[in-house]
């Protein structure tokens, strides 16, 4: 029961860790002209599996009162901060996630905003979250983050990619599970028992569609694990 507690919390774990990617923005305190608009308290970005990001602000976050105060995503390119804060948002490279305060929305407190990327931009290139007032075109503030890549967000990973586009059926299965490779990625896969012993293993499948016997395994819950590189998923898989 140990290894299959075990097994199934890096089970839950890898889950996770592949389910989405965060950064924490810092580096606040950007508007010395009006240091009171200056950004307060937490604010975190998510790229998500589903192609959408996220802009989480904490129950402490704190700005001053604005009549249309704004979240952006912006890639700074080659600009400095000290030329970002002098630069209108209608002139950099932007994304709009949403209102965060006006003269009828309260600014302060938590709130959470989710868009999609839009279509045709590399958010590698994007670790500014801006705030501005758009209706007067006011500089409020900006923070920093690490940019989202292929070694800090396994979403933005090639293996990772590859490793989304395995699929196995049927689930719950019998006899045969046939697994679908369209992209031909050399992927390793074992299946786990619930006592964390490997029952199955196959390395190196390369094929567009392959069929696994698991006929010989006893009815119950197993883990398929799909290894390639440095990556790794693990998916549930029920014998009847």
């Amino acid at each position: 029961m140990k290894n299959f507690t075990t097994l199934l919390f890096l089970f839950i774990s890898i889950t996770y860790i592949n389910a989405q990617c965060l950064q924490v923005a810092g580096d606040f305190g950007n508007n010395l002209n009006v240091p009171m608009y200056n950004i307060e308290g937490d604010v975190s970005i998510t790229l998500n599996t589903d192609n959408t990001i996220t802009l989480d602000l904490g129950a402490n976050f704190m700005t001053a009162a604005g009549p249309d105060i704004r979240a952006f995503l912006v890639n700074p390119g080659i600009l400095t901060d000290a030329q970002l804060v002098n630069i209108p948002i209608g002139s950099l490279e932007n994304f709009q996630f949403g209102l965060v305060g006006s003269d009828t929305v309260n600014q302060n407190g938590a709130k959470s905003f989710t868009v999609p990327v839009p279509n045709g931009i590399d958010i590698s290139q994007y670790n500014k979250i801006f705030f501005y007032c758009l209706q007067f075109d006011q500089f409020w503030d900006f923070g920093t983050f690490e940019a989202f890549s292929d070694t800090n967000c396994g979403i933005l990973s090639v293996e990772d990619q590859l490793l989304e586009s395995i699929t196995f059926s049927p689930n719950p299965a019998q006899e045969i599970i046939t697994i679908n490779n369209p992209q031909l990625a050399p992927v390793s896969i074992s299946i786990f028992n619930t006592l964390g012993q490997k029952s199955v293993a196959l390395r190196d499948v390369q094929n567009t569609s392959q069929t696994l016997d698991i006929s010989s395994l006893s009815s119950g819950l197993y883990i398929i694990e799909m290894t390639l590189g440095a990556q790794r998923t693990m998916q549930k898989l029920i014998k009847q």
